[in-house]
Parts: C-alpha cells; sequence; structure tokens
C-alpha cells in the first residue's frame, strides 16, 4: 500500500482529512470534505462602502486589483525580452462584525491588503430588473493592511494612509 512509502506519506494524511468513510450504516457511503480557499494580495480599488439591505447583516465592499506579470520573448533566463502584465480586479466582500468594521474603518484606495477568503457565486437583479452573476470573496479571517503609513496632522490627531 501506498501508506507504507515515506514520499507518500504526506499525499495520504492529507487526502485521509478530507475523506472519511462511514461504514456503520447499512448502505455504506462516504462524506467528503471539499476545500474552498483563496488568498489574495494586491491594492484596493476603492476606499470600502458599507451596506446594509432591509433584513440582512451589515458587509463592508471593496474592490481588490492583482497583478501577474511575465517576461515574453526567446531568452527568458537573460532577462532579455518584453515584461507583460495583466490585472484582475476581485470584489471582496466583509460580513464578519469587527472585521467588517476595521475593513471599512481602516483600509483605504491605494492600501496594500492580505485577504484569505472563499468564493462565492450568485446572482442578483440590477436596477433594469436584468438578472446578473457576481463573483465575490468572501473575506474570511484574516484581512491584514500590509502598507499603514501614520502621520500627524495640524490639528494634533493622527492619520492614516
Amino acid at each position: 500500500l501506498f501508506r507504507d512509502r515515506p514520499c507518500c506519506l504526506f499525499v495520504y494524511q492529507v487526502l485521509h482529512q478530507f475523506v472519511r468513510h462511514e461504514s456503520e450504516v447499512a448502505s455504506s457511503f462516504v462524506l467528503e470534505r471539499s476545500l474552498n480557499r483563496v488568498q489574495l494580495l494586491g491594492r484596493v480599488g476603492q476606499d470600502p462602502v458599507l451596506r446594509q439591505a432591509e433584513g440582512k447583516n451589515p458587509v463592508t465592499i471593496f474592490s481588490l486589483a492583482t497583478n501577474e506579470m511575465w517576461r515574453s520573448g526567446e531568452s527568458e533566463e537573460y532577462q532579455m525580452g518584453d515584461i507583460s502584465q495583466k490585472t484582475t480586479w476581485h470584489r471582496i466582500s466583509v460580513f464578519r462584525p469587527g472585521l467588517r468594521d476595521v475593513a471599512y474603518q481602516y483600509v483605504k484606495k491605494g492600501s496594500r491588503i492580505y485577504v484569505e477568503g472563499k468564493i462565492d457565486y450568485g446572482e442578483y437583479m440590477d436596477k433594469n430588473n436584468v438578472r446578473r452573476q457576481a463573483t465575490t470573496i468572501i473575506a474570511g479571517k484574516n484581512l491584514v493592511i500590509i502598507t499603514v503609513f501614520f502621520f500627524f496632522k495640524l490639528d494634533g490627531t493622527v492619520g492614516f494612509v
């Protein structure tokens, strides 16, 4: 069995965490765990907005840009060729009460942010009653503002950039 090989032991342990076999029931079945995790590091494209629909929990929403860069050309090992870049925009939604308030207060346009969360696909009706698709990253426990600069204002208060 592959569990006896040291190189495969790690893979077995990881897979064993996500698959649980239940055989005590008359009809045997398998319950599988799954994973929906996203990690993003990028810059905020707009100041966060705090929204609350009637009868629903409030949410802080902002956009996050991630960049992918690559060098095109035949001689990549000598760092020759043109540099190409693709920017992808992500919609970040923060529902967790403490994190939601911190994100709304301290995240600003241009901030460098690290977000862990899950991806969610949904639908909504726009102003013209047209059904639209939406992809959202739902922030989990970790949202880190990487660059925060403090400065003192003339009135003696502290500001953040």
